[in-house]
């Protein structure tokens, strides 16, 4: 068991996350309530979900369907309302392939897999939770991310990038993902970062100074 696990509890019909791993074989477990439950670890079980292997879709790519292939669209989702105390954390897969995601929490020089699985198209999957009232202290997570498909497409590079939610960011309003039927803070992952480079950057600078009078 992990930090994130959905889990639930053997005696009594409760069902949340792991939020903290404690001394003892006791866990902490956040219910929908955002409060947190030390338990036992022998008294919980791990609710799997959500969780389709390569060969559950293979029915997908036996034949190429009469859509287009939808290359963009990989986002990472904060659902969740602050008052209630639980955020939720998606790896959000609006394209046509594919995802092989791994996710670390970085401390320092080191990192923690924290999440490891592929992210079907057009599907998502919930990878960690962690309470608003410790916002500040959400960590900085990195993205490693393979797109893959059977059917010919123009080669991608595999993505590698660092990420973290800061508190100014949930000012912003969220938007609504229809597969998840919610409204989330939401981060394009994909995105083409623009390289100005320093030649453009000079002549920017150089056409927009003020004339000499």
């Amino acid at each position: 068991m992990k930090i994130g696990d959905l889990v639930r509890f053997v005696d009594e019909p409760i069902e949340g996350h792991i939020t903290s791993i404690q001394a003892n074989d006791i866990i902490g477990v956040t219910d929908d309530t955002g409060f947190e439950i030390p338990v036992l670890r022998s008294k919980v079980t791990l609710v799997h979900g959500n969780m389709r292997t390569v060969e559950d879709d293979m029915d997908d790519v036996v034949a190429p369907s009469n859509l287009p292939f939808v290359s963009k669209g990989i986002f990472l989702g904060v659902a969740g309302e602050q008052k209630e105390g639980l955020a939720k954390f998606f790896i959000i897969n609006e394209t046509s392939y594919e995802l092989l995601v791994s996710v670390s929490e970085v401390s320092g020089t080191k990192t923690t897999g924290v999440f490891a699985n592929a992210v079907p198209k057009h599907d998502f999957a919930q990878f960690y939770t962690a309470n608003f009232s410790a916002v500040g202290k959400w960590p900085t997570f990195q993205l490693q991310i393979i797109r893959h498909t059977r059917l010919a497409q123009i080669q991608t590079q595999p993505i590698s990038k660092e990420f973290r939610v800061k508190p100014l960011d949930l000012i912003n309003s969220k938007e609504r993902v229809e597969m998840l039927n919610d409204k989330v803070w939401l981060y394009e992952i994909d995105k083409i970062e623009e390289d100005i480079g320093l030649d453009k950057l000079k002549s920017h600078f150089i056409s927009h100074r003020p004339k000499g009078r």
